[in-house]
């Protein structure tokens, strides 16, 4: 008889973990940088400031890490698609002739974002699990809505046009992946040898907690209400004080156009939903896995006896695109009203649901396995699927924001960059920007 599943309304498993919170700002502070979120960008970029000699203070409205930074499956993944071939094509159409070297470019940047983040691992020592075990893009027997009904020629062309870019890549057979995963319904995969994994959240407050050493003052609880200009500063309005800065950088992916209403039809708002199981007392795979054009996605932890762990899955908005996507509405005297406070983190029912078929369709002999934590993140989704890294219209003001699920990627390189720019320092980094400004420019789109 299976046994039953029990409901839970845990949240994230990353932030089920003691944590005792900053103090909020009260009464007035002078900086030379203000950077609005404690998430991976904000701590980051506050880090590198500290390190430059700037005088930085990270604003975050509740607690550093537990936004999208504290809500993701923890991937350390290169690129800004599932496959390397619609990257390319993508590209292509906007780009011309110069597709396929953004392409490239934008990947080898991920991987330069990758040995920072290690860098800083060890510079700081912070135990994060990291592991770099590599990614798998898995082609499924029977794709799902929304995929691309042959993922194994995508994940051929993909391996291709990779090999020639000069990328660690390798394809698995049906029988290799099936005897890797374990799973019936899988029929091939690529496997990308550079990507890694992390605890996202003992990593982020650990950048956070590095920072506060270097000297960056860090204020949680504490929202940024509004920014004006104030002579040659910038005066930002906290609920119980005020900040006085030269420059601000937006380091809030999602919640940008909270602050900066240019980017609201460039970021849109997309939730994704994630659980977690019981842990389990064998090692049944290692690496992080895609599937069904990236719409589900897996990895097994290492947080159970004899070198086992829990399982996370996670996935499932191609199923419910309109709950998932877009800003949330409430009626106000009798009229719809948009508000941000409606990015809602909150699991839903039917996508927990779908996800568990998911998941019992793909793994048939864990489908009794106990889910322990079930959890949503909201991600800033950018209309072309690429980041914004840079100088927004308002002089002064810098952000990097719609990662399109892919902060970890990116995040990191694109701290440096900005500090580098806001410290005046010549540096690789912008070297590396240059080759994809186009892609990147945080002044690209609609206004």
């Amino acid at each position: 008889m299976k046994k039953a599943r029990r409901p839970t309304l845990r949240d994230s498993y990353w932030l089920d973990r003691p944590y005792t919170p900053a103090a909020p700002l009260e009464g007035e502070v002078d900086v030379d940088v203000a950077v609005s979120g404690g998430g991976i960008t904000g701590v980051t970029a506050a880090l590198f400031l500290a390190e430059a000699g700037a005088r930085v203070a990270v604003f975050e409205r509740r607690e550093v890490a537990t936004g999208a930074s504290g809500r993701n499956g923890g991937f350390l993944l290169a690129g800004t698609h599932e496959y390397y071939v619609e990257a390319v094509e993508e590209l292509t159409d906007r780009y011309g002739s110069e597709g396929r070297r953004y392409t490239a470019a934008a990947w080898h940047l991920a991987l330069e974002n990758h040995r920072l983040m290690t860098e800083i691992m060890t510079r700081y020592d912070i135990d994060c699990d990291y592991r770099r075990s590599g990614s798998y893009i898995v082609a499924m027997s029977r794709p799902d809505r929304g995929s691309h009904p042959r993922p194994v020629d995508r994940i051929a062309e993909s391996y291709h046009l990779m090999r020639e870019d000069g990328f660690d890549v390798a394809v698995l057979n049906r029988e290799a992946i099936r005897d890797l995963l374990k799973s019936p319904i899988v029929e091939g995969a690529l496997r990308n040898g550079f990507d890694g994994e992390i605890h996202p959240v003992k990593y982020v407050r650990g950048v956070a907690e590095a920072a506060k050493k270097q000297g960056a003052f860090v204020f949680e609880h504490t929202p940024i209400l509004s920014i004006t200009r104030d002579g040659l500063q910038f005066l930002l309005r906290t609920a119980a004080g005020q900040v006085r800065a030269d420059r601000v950088l937006l380091g809030m992916n999602a919640y940008t156009p909270q602050l900066d209403e240019s980017y609201e039809k460039r970021i849109v708002p997309n939730r994704g939903q994630v659980f977690t199981t019981e842990p389990i007392s064998e090692r049944l795979f290692d690496g992080v896995f895609y599937a069904n054009d990236g719409w589900e996605y897996w990895r097994q932890l290492h947080d159970g006896p004899n070198g086992g762990g829990r399982l996370l899955f996670g996935g499932s908005r191609n199923h419910h695109i309109p709950a998932e996507r877009g800003y949330h509405f409430m009626r106000r005297n009798g009229r719809l009203i948009k508000t941000y406070r409606g990015y809602r983190e909150r699991p839903t029912q039917a996508v927990q649901t779908s996800n568990d078929r998911a998941f019992d369709r793909t793994f048939p002999g864990l489908a009794t396995l106990e889910r322990t934590h079930r959890w949503g993140g909201v991600m800033g989704f950018s209309y072309d699927s690429s980041p914004f890294v840079g100088e927004t219209d308002t002089p002064g003001i810098y952000v990097i924001a719609g990662f399109t699920g892919r902060g970890n990627a990116y995040a990191t390189a694109a701290a440096r960059l900005m500090t580098d720019r806001l410290v005046g320092r010549d540096g690789e980094m912008e070297e590396r920007f240059t080759r994809v400004r186009s892609v990147f420019d945080a002044r690209r789109g609609e206004r």
